[in-house]
């Protein structure tokens, strides 16, 4: 039976601002994350790292470690070898075209960069397990390294991968036909390189596991920082040769992810192993140096741009190298190829030539970084748009406004074939430049300049594809939920999607809630615990709310399908014609009357055999969404759309530089953000601010730097520069809301937007600030001596 929309009141609480269900146990320090869960006997792990960028293992003395205090078991790469099979690959490049890589949990004969592990010491404390393990001696050959990408590319370059014939793990792209003519026939034309250096999101909690083996009933259970605790689940079993339903990956708070915790780590079945060989629960606990070994988006981009007098362009070229690091069986690698498949973002450019080859080097590995690529097609696109402003001397919106993808051409495809839902960004980007009064700042900004100072103003645009789905993974669309109403009416809600922190649990109660007309306070959701929850994909790519929240709600409708009957029965109405709401249903031409909520789950339970025989007790729905406007089947030209959403939003940045110092100061920064239906503007708000802090991070002070002998040279929050607080200004927002057509409830995601309009934004304002002295910055982050030095060098 098709039941009818549950009548529109007041009382809803899609798109109403409703705090985080347990934000008050998180601000009072009573949320429980994994590094507060403390078994009895539990140990603790501490790992030998490789201090080479390149070298080969000759030999492993650990006598004097093993009689160490409180040390309980030493495992070397050659017994982990022995017990464990590779790492599965979180997507595997070889299926798409690229070199396969054997990634073990400990290195055996050599070692492919600093910070590689190498051996795992098991203590009964931490303190012990770190002494311990400065007692190992490994006997290291040093081999030529190779840190540059370009210069891994040469034949001459040393092989990272033994078995490979060089350094490149995928090239690949997209070409328009005709695109040398088209250049040929354009008005204007120019050249740039991008650099984008290597990053790491850094969230509060570090990366912890705590594995627990029990021999009797064989099981192992891992309470973990993880994102995705199912693949991870498939993944340890294919690494430990165990069942993967005898395997139970608990994730309990989570403080940030930001891909970093997506899986594909050597301690992840390591830490399950040493449980095992001990017979006890084992907890490692990654240390912000070891955090900050984990890199990403270190790209850089060859650049041609042709554009007519009008300021339209008209084609653009890209030759895109990624320095990966060493490899691994992160997911990090295919930001790359997200970069390429992105361009050109928002824009009505169908003359591409997009060229990309992802490298593998001696710097340590990548994982997932919020944008997973797309921030970085973002930034490219919105300095060139910028640039073709100033060489044209027209306003840089007003040449964005004439390569828009106009409104009314949605659906619309891209030259890589990636399928944009919907969107209006001519009114996103005025309703921007209205909100921060743009046309008042170019006046303050003229007076600025005759006072001698520097002011600039960066605008940027940002498109962001939302819930990726890769043919032949575990990164999918789809997602399940279970809803379960209790005797009592108490709600409870069992997700496949977990969260990161952004409060996505919220966002699926409110729209539970408002399914069943219920009480909020009333909804219980439950996540990250593969014993509890139906089988799902977690958290990436912007998908919470959409496929997670869709699921909630087909399943919420499933049971108040079954409500409607019994209650229809009771009061003897029409069940297709009662209402819930407030936690009541009655019949619609009845404002007082009607059943409490708890009295019709009372009556599918307590009264099977009369009244409630029509339905299938008990109160419990289980379903799955899955978009429809993701295409895996290849069209004429062999493309497809991985991609379920397409958020969008305009960004505008005004910045302060200081021409004696370099330094940059982000004095203005207003968004307007599209990401479909809003399910609660708190929530979309604290997203919204939080990639935006993200982007000004990046592009001011962010960077992983390595020496010239591999060493990492950012090993604390004292050399990587995260912005704090009074680095950021008070964040102006706005929205506009397109709803998709594509998703059930119209949302389209918001996790991975606002990083690179962010970055570009700020990057704009800065060489907006400096055009007068001809200063034109090509790279990120923008430090002080990077801005102080191209003043300098301008002056000359």
């Amino acid at each position: 039976m098709a039941m009818k929309s549950p009548t529109e009141t007041a009382h809803q609480y899609k798109g109403s601002r409703e705090k985080l269900l347990d934000g008050d146990r998180v601000v009072t320090g009573q949320a429980q994350f994994v590094t507060d869960i403390s078994l009895p006997g539990m140990l603790h792990a501490a790992l030998v790292r490789s201090p080479h960028p390149h070298a080969k293992i000759r030999g492993i003395d650990t006598t004097r470690a093993e009689r160490a205090p409180g040390v309980v078991r030493i495992v070397t790469g050659a017994e982990a070898k022995e017990r464990l099979n590779p790492m599965p690959h979180y997507i595997e490049p070889a299926v798409f075209g690229g070199k396969h890589a054997d990634i073990h949990c400990l290195a055996t004969d050599k070692v492919n960069c600093v910070g590689q592990p190498v051996v795992a010491v098991v203590a009964t404390t931490l303190p012990d397990a770190l002494a311990a393990a400065k007692l190992v001696k490994v006997d290291y050959e040093p081999l030529p390294h190779v840190l540059d990408a370009e210069e891994a590319m040469q034949p001459e370059a040393p092989r990272v991968v033994d078995e490979w014939d060089d350094n490149v793990l995928l090239t690949f792209g997209f070409a328009s036909p005709g695109i040398d003519e088209v250049f040929d026939a354009s008005d204007e034309r120019f050249s740039v390189t991008f650099k984008i250096p290597r990053f790491s999101t850094q969230p509060i909690e570090t990366r912890t596991y705590l594995a627990d083996y029990d021999a009797k009933a064989e099981t192992i259970t891992l309470h973990a920082t993880a994102q995705n605790p199912h693949p991870l689940r498939t993944v340890l079993a294919g690494a430990l040769g165990f069942p993967e339903n005898q395997i139970r990956i608990i994730v309990p708070k989570l403080g940030g992810g930001f891909g970093l915790k997506m899986h594909g780590y050597p301690e992840e079945p390591l830490i399950c192993l040493l449980s095992m060989l001990t017979g006890r629960p084992v907890r490692w606990v990654e240390s912000r140096e070891e955090c900050l070994l984990t890199g990403g988006r270190e790209q850089t981009h060859a650049v041609e741009v042709a554009f007519n007098k009008d300021g339209r362009v008209t084609a653009l070229k890209d030759s895109i190298i990624g320095n990966m690091g060493a490899p691994s069986a992160t997911p990090g690698w295919g930001m790359v190829f997200v970069t390429g498949l992105t361009m050109p973002c928002g824009y009505d450019i169908q003359n591409l030539d997009i060229k990309f080859s992802i490298v593998a080097t001696n710097k340590s590995h990548w994982n997932a970084c919020r944008g997973y690529g797309k921030e970085t097609a973002n930034y490219v696109m919105e300095r060139v748009m910028d640039m073709v402003a100033q060489r044209l001397g027209m306003d840089p919106a007003e040449v964005r406004l004439k390569n828009f993808i106009p409104k009314d051409a949605f659906p619309y495809t891209t030259m890589p074939g990636l399928i944009v839902d919907s969107g209006d960004y001519e009114a996103t980007l005025n309703q921007a430049l209205d909100l921060v009064g743009y046309s008042k700042l170019r006046e303050e900004q003229k007076e600025a300049r005759e006072a001698g100072r520097y002011l600039g103003i960066g605008l940027a645009y940002e498109l962001t594809p939302e819930g990726g789905a890769l043919p032949g993974t575990l990164v999918a669309a789809q997602d399940t939920s279970t809803v379960k109403v209790d005797p009592s009416g108490n709600i409870t809600v069992l997700t496949g999607v977990t969260n990161p922190g952004g409060g996505n649990n919220t966002g699926i109660a409110q729209i539970v809630a408002d399914e069943l007309g219920a009480d909020l306070s009333h909804v219980r959701v439950v996540q990250g615990d593969t014993e509890a929850c139906p089988y799902g994909f977690g958290n990436f790519s912007g998908r919470c709310l959409t496929v997670g929240g869709g699921s909630a709600a087909l399943a919420a409708r499933d049971i108040r399908e079954k409500m409607a009957l019994v209650a229809g029965g009771l009061l003897e109405s029409d069940p297709e014609e009662l209402v819930f709401e407030k936690s009541r249903v009655r019949p619609a031409d009845s404002e007082d009357g009607g059943l409490s909520f708890q009295e019709v789950a009372y009556a599918v339970y307590s009264r099977t055999y009369d009244v409630a025989n029509v339905v299938e007790p008990p109160l419990e729905a289980t379903r799955t969404y899955r978009p429809e406007h993701i295409s895996h089947t290849p069209d004429a030209f062999g493309r497809i759309n991985p991609y379920l959403t397409y958020s969008n939003g305009a960004y505008v940045a005004v910045v302060d530089v200081d021409a004696d110092t370099g330094c940059v100061k982000v004095l203005r920064f207003g968004a307007v953000h599209d990401c479909g239906v809003i399910i609660n503007p708190l929530l979309t708000a604290g997203q919204t601010q939080g990639g935006s802090a993200f982007g000004i991070g990046a592009a001011l002070g962010e960077e992983v730097v390595h020496g010239a002998n591999g060493q990492p040279l950012t090993t604390s929050f004292k050399d990587y520069i995260m912005p704090r607080a009074a680095d950021l200004p008070n964040f102006e927002l706005g929205h506009n809301e397109t709803p998709t057509p594509y998703t059930l409830l119209g949302t389209k995601g918001a996790g991975e937007a606002s990083v690179g309009g962010a970055m570009v934004a700020v990057a704009n304002a800065v060489c907006d600030a400096l055009s007068p002295l001809g200063v034109e910055i090509n790279e990120v982050p923008l430090k002080p001596p990077t801005v102080w030095r191209a003043i300098q060098a301008a002056k000359k």
